[in-house]
């Protein structure tokens, strides 16, 4: 059986972890430690960013970006992954919904522009690890009086003209679910900015609004990075960029080897930018696609089987054909660093035996 992804087949990286923990024990600081300090400074780095504030997991993190800067009207792509409609809930803010492209995810951008909804933040989403078009969504949303933020939960490592996903925006929201490129033990995320004052703000904000202990100067949740997964986190940062050479090298192999008339690919913007986080293909009969690959023994998944405003908690009585169309289609292949040569062309004679 070929896993859609596999967290346990790198036990050299696994030996250096547990050798770490060690150490860990030693200092005796469990909670906002050397470990967290030493990640965010490494990651800002890593991303090309003054400032990075760890917490509890990208949900966290977007809500509390949306919190610090007063969003009232936020305006999202409809085929965003369900927790940026939860942060947007959370943080009492009013969801307006825009379409996509029928092949990539990203917002239509057409349709932004011409669009006289009146929205007072745009959230930018780097779905399957593609870049959106954040140089003109920013310029889009300067002109309209529009604070700019980008969730790059999946983008990262994944670069606009040389600079980082989030190096456009006040503020940006990371995941480190295991899942992700980067991902660590269990739940994780992160806020990056170049900006000290909302840097500051955000330290407070992630842990009960505190300054000094047991005395909170503003609003604030418990939402910390915690200090295991900091650890894991630096280690797993020496060997990301080897590991996404990995994952993009997989993207080329199923593009040059799936030929099925039933199956499409996703935009050119995916293969320019992606850092294979997931890789998409797009066919009418997917459910029975998926079936025929189980059969064969492949695990496939399924980003995401419901647009936004199609889901009960989120439900807006709107048409959005193209995240609609995206809903049904959509099919996403195992990709994953460990995957091994063979498993990668089984994936590629799986699809193309789809008849």
């Amino acid at each position: 059986m070929i896993p859609f992804t596999q967290l346990n087949r790198n036990k050299e990286e696994f030996k250096r972890i547990k050798k770490e923990l060690d150490n860990f024990y030693k200092k005796g600081k469990f909670i906002l430690g050397d470990y967290n300090s030493e990640f965010e400074n490494l990651f800002g780095k890593f991303i090309g960013k003054k400032y990075v504030v760890g917490t509890g997991n990208a949900t966290d993190s977007l809500y509390l970006i949306l919190r610090i800067l007063k969003a009232k009207k936020v305006g999202v792509c409809a085929s965003s992954p369900l927790p940026c409609g939860q942060a947007i809930k959370m943080a009492g803010c009013e969801m307006v919904l825009f379409d996509t492209y029928p092949d990539s995810g990203l917002v239509n951008i057409e349709q932004f522009q011409k669009s006289r909804k009146k929205i007072d933040l745009f959230l930018a989403v780097h779905l399957y690890g593609q870049a959106e078009r954040i140089e003109i969504l920013k310029d889009v949303c300067d002109r309209k009086g529009i604070v700019l933020v980008e969730d790059c939960s999946q983008s990262i490592d994944t670069y606009i003209d040389g600079k980082h996903t989030g190096s456009n925006s006040v503020l940006s929201a990371f995941s480190f679910y295991p899942t992700k490129n980067l991902g660590c033990y269990g739940d994780g995320g992160a806020i990056a900015t170049d900006d000290f004052k909302l840097y500051t703000m955000l330290q407070k904000m992630r842990n009960y609004g505190q300054k000094e202990i047991y005395s909170s100067e503003m609003e604030g949740i418990n939402s910390r990075l915690d200090e295991i997964q900091a650890l894991v986190l630096i280690e797993k940062l020496k060997s990301l960029k080897k590991k996404n050479d990995k994952r993009r090298e997989i993207i080329r192999k199923y593009y040059d080897g799936i030929k099925n008339k039933y199956v499409s690919f996703p935009s050119e913007r995916y293969y320019k930018t992606s850092n294979g986080h997931i890789f998409p293909i797009f066919s009418q009969r997917r459910d029975q696609l998926k079936e025929h690959l189980l059969k064969q023994g492949i695990i496939t998944a399924i980003h995401y089987p419901y647009p936004l405003h199609k889901q009960k908690y989120f439900y807006q009585d709107i048409i959005l054909k193209n995240s609609e169309k995206l809903s049904k289609r959509e099919l996403s292949l195992p990709i994953f660093p460990e995957m091994t040569d063979n498993e990668v062309l089984e994936v590629i004679k799986g699809v193309n035996s789809f008849k």
